[in-house]
């Protein structure tokens, strides 16, 4: 059987095709309430009880190939003087197609932490994730587990999960953005 991540993919690739019907404006809304979540989560009291959650812990849990494959045209990088990574043309359904892998990725992780005083603030960031894999579309699921008490370790280690993400909701907004200027 594949994985959710295999068949968001298969699903991607296959329905966006070249990604023209693709509603960009809500793309982009709902990835700048996903970063108000993400933020919301990351200060609220339940993750910071007993250690300060900040940006010097973090865990990217995804390959990380979303930066390169969302890399944009030569053409814009010139006029801000960034260097490429990669040295093919951008490639949209590409682009998308990694964003929907590390959303999946993201949800599966923080569906571990949907634990007792953080559901609340979690179940708001899951639903922000499955709102915008939607519209990407994506039909895949991940399964939730069942909730138990957070300990302090697990506490750390969503901590740095967390401030991975919201680095990438930080990248994935500047791909929308991106992406709606091109058209």
């Amino acid at each position: 059987m594949a994985s959710p991540t295999v068949v968001a993919s298969w699903l991607l690739l296959g329905c966006v095709g070249n990604a023209v019907d693709l509603d960009l404006d809500k793309c982009i809304n709902l990835s700048k309430e996903l970063l108000d979540s993400v933020n919301a989560t990351l200060s609220s009291e339940e993750i910071n009880k007993g250690f300060n959650c900040t940006s010097d812990l973090m865990n990217d849990i995804t390959k990380a190939t979303t930066v390169i494959a969302c890399e944009p045209d030569p053409s814009s990088l010139k006029k801000t003087g960034c260097t490429r990574q990669r040295k093919t043309a951008f490639d949209q359904v590409t682009c998308l197609r990694n964003i929907t892998e590390d959303l999946l990725k993201y949800k599966a992780e923080f569906s571990k932490y949907q634990l007792k005083g953080l559901s609340k603030q979690l179940d708001k960031t899951l639903s922000k994730i499955d709102a915008l894999i939607k519209v990407l579309p994506s039909s895949a699921k991940a399964t939730f587990r069942k909730k138990r008490e957070i300990s302090f370790p697990d506490r750390m280690k969503l901590c740095e999960v967390l401030q991975a993400f919201r680095v990438r909701t930080v990248t994935i907004n500047r791909v929308m953005n991106y992406l709606k200027s091109r058209h």
